[in-house]
């Protein structure tokens, strides 16, 4: 038998660079720039961008016309004076102390107590005032003299402060006092009008063996600024 030749590992490794050669040449190579095609679509794409941002700034600008316009025609028909059908009849209705005259035109005014003196020609602005004053119950915010006779362990005696009514129920008020002689967090009063009631506070007094919570009583009359 012919002896077997084994090549060597230089000839191997040259083999092996000649076949990576002739790969290169039999795989042509693409000489074609794609820079062009990418320029062209960035390009294209330019217009659209522009069309975006306008139609984004359009919207924004139209929101904020809208609403200034919105608040404008608000506040231009708030001061217009409505008119009820009332079918020509004229009606009084009374509000505490004053009245509500509904004339034969449908329009609407507020006279003081004599029925005659017009306080006010009233507007579309007004009845949201008005709704929550005739509301029977809610918060409130109306600051009040207080006057009365405080009772505690230590003593008895008159008292003067202020105090705030912060929440009305019909006739019925909370409300919060501070005095002379004693903090009142405690009190609840009957209205006998619209300005004045009366009714008892609980707290604490600024005398020794008072000073705990519910150690000093207050009978008062409030009267509303």
């Amino acid at each position: 038998m012919p002896e077997e030749i084994k090549p060597t590992p230089e000839e191997i490794d040259n083999k092996v660079k000649e076949l990576l050669a002739l790969k290169k040449t039999l795989i042509p190579q693409s000489s074609y720039d794609s820079r062009p095609i990418k320029n062209k679509l960035s390009y294209d794409l330019q217009p659209m961008k522009l069309l975006t941002h306008f139609i984004k700034t359009a919207i924004v600008i139209a929101i904020i016309a809208l609403g200034i316009f919105g608040y404008g025609y608000w506040q231009g028909h708030q001061g217009v004076q409505p008119v009820l059908d009332w079918h020509g009849k004229e009606e009084m209705v009374s509000l505490n102390d004053h009245y509500l005259h509904i004339l034969k035109d449908g329009t609407m005014e507020i006279l003081d107590s004599d029925k005659k003196t017009v306080l006010k020609k009233l507007t579309v602005k007004d009845f949201e005032n008005l709704k929550k004053n005739l509301r029977p119950y809610g918060l409130v915010f109306e600051p009040v003299a207080v006057g009365g006779l405080g009772v505690s362990n230590a003593g008895a005696g008159f008292e003067g402060g202020i105090g705030l009514r912060y929440f009305k129920y019909f006739k019925w008020v909370t409300d919060i006092c501070l005095t002379n002689a004693g903090f009142y967090p405690f009190g609840i009063s009957y209205k006998l009008t619209d300005n004045t009631a009366v009714g008892l506070s609980v707290g604490t007094g600024f005398k020794k063996g008072e000073r705990g919570f519910f150690e000093r009583w207050l009978l008062k009359f409030t009267l509303k600024f």
